[in-house]
């Protein structure tokens, strides 16, 4: 459900903006990752706790790439947004 709000959410919120589109996206795999924190904590996994904190890392990771990529578009094209 809270996946599900925060999706919509950034859909409504980046209506021509693709960076908020970019930190919409962030949001929705940051719910995903604390809720499998969350579960892999309530039943004890130390697997899934894990796991989500390398998905964490390599989100991290991707978003800096692609707030680069956006930032070097910006300087090149002078505005950025997701009409083709």
């Amino acid at each position: 459900m809270m996946s599900m709000l925060t999706t919509m959410l950034s859909l409504y919120i980046s209506k021509n903006n693709m960076m908020t589109l970019l930190i919409g996206m962030e949001m929705l795999l940051l719910t995903v990752t604390l809720k499998m924190m969350y579960v892999g904590g309530m039943y004890d996994d130390v697997q899934s706790t894990l796991y989500s904190l390398y998905m964490m890392m390599l989100a991290g990771a991707e978003s800096a790439m692609g707030l680069s990529m956006l930032v070097s578009y910006y300087r090149l094209r002078g505005n950025v947004t997701n009409m083709l």
